[in-house]
């Protein structure tokens, strides 16, 4: 026979739970993070006298399955207009699901990460003795920042006025899996194991000043928008149709490429007054 997983060998322990920090004003931006999500992965393979395990891999692949990022603006006064500012739909971000892997990975190798200083990748070798056990780890710390102040460009009041950030919210959810890859350019996956997690964060914002940017900035945070959640560890291959597809076909933009393009193309809607906007629909 030739070099095979062992039957119910993989194994997935979370070490470390996300946890989110409130946001925080740091120079002219709000920022949104926490702390890391760690995890620990191991897989047995079996083989034969004259098989080896050179070429094969383990590793973790992860994929972003959720957005939410949007941003709600107002000025000093009515006359000085609002903003909401969307990131996380079309045409800003054409697509949720995404790839996620680190700058310099392509998402068209699936694995988070193959820097070997990461840890991610577990690569077998011709020297190794059956059976043997891959150990990797996995580390994720999602993280993004906003302005504090957007200028409208038409206000009642005539001349562009800064609106300042008034209310937002952050949501990113991941599926990470635990998979095996067989030797070779073209080796296939064996996706083992997974686990579905997220961070939020949302809140509401009053400048103290207004000035351009504000010297300081009070954050109220929602407490039923705001946290971070690790579900159990599922045996098998994720089945969630919204990304099984990418998958079988790894997309050429990484989620780290969407974030930095959704960026730059953000939607902006200006009102001249301050203005309600129904975050459902825009």
């Amino acid at each position: 026979m030739a070099t095979r997983i062992k039957p119910n060998s993989a194994k997935i322990a979370i070490t470390a739970r996300p946890a989110v920090d409130a946001p925080t004003k740091v120079g002219a931006s709000i920022t949104f993070t926490g702390t890391p999500i760690r995890a620990t992965g191991e897989v047995t393979l079996l083989g034969d006298p004259g098989d080896s395990a050179a070429g094969w891999k383990v590793g973790f692949v992860q994929f972003q399955w959720i957005e939410t990022n949007w941003c709600h603006y107002r000025g000093q006064t009515d006359k000085d207009g609002s903003i909401f500012v969307q990131r996380g739909r079309p045409p800003a971000r054409p697509a949720q699901a995404c790839c996620d892997c680190v700058d310099g990975n392509s998402p068209r190798d699936l694995f988070y990460s193959s820097v070997a200083a990461h840890g991610e990748i577990a690569t077998g070798t011709a020297a190794d003795v059956f059976p043997l056990k891959l150990t990797v780890g996995h580390y994720d710390l999602p993280q993004d920042a906003v302005q504090l102040v957007e200028m409208n460009t038409h206000p009642v009041s005539g001349s562009p006025k800064p609106n300042f950030l008034a209310s937002s919210q952050m949501e990113f959810h991941f599926c990470t899996i635990l998979s095996a890859r067989e030797p070779g350019a073209l080796g296939a996956f064996h996706h083992l194991a997974c686990f579905y997690w997220n961070v939020r964060w949302q809140a509401t914002y009053k400048p103290t000043s207004f000035t351009n940017p504000p010297a300081g900035f009070q954050v109220n945070v929602v407490p039923a928008g705001s946290g971070a959640e690790v579900g159990h560890v599922i045996a098998g291959p994720p089945v969630d149709r919204r990304f099984t597809g990418l998958l079988r076909n790894p997309p050429a933009q990484s989620c780290n490429d969407l974030a930095r393009a959704e960026a730059a193309g953000a939607i902006r809607h200006e009102a001249p007054i301050w203005k309600n906007f129904d975050v459902r629909k825009l």
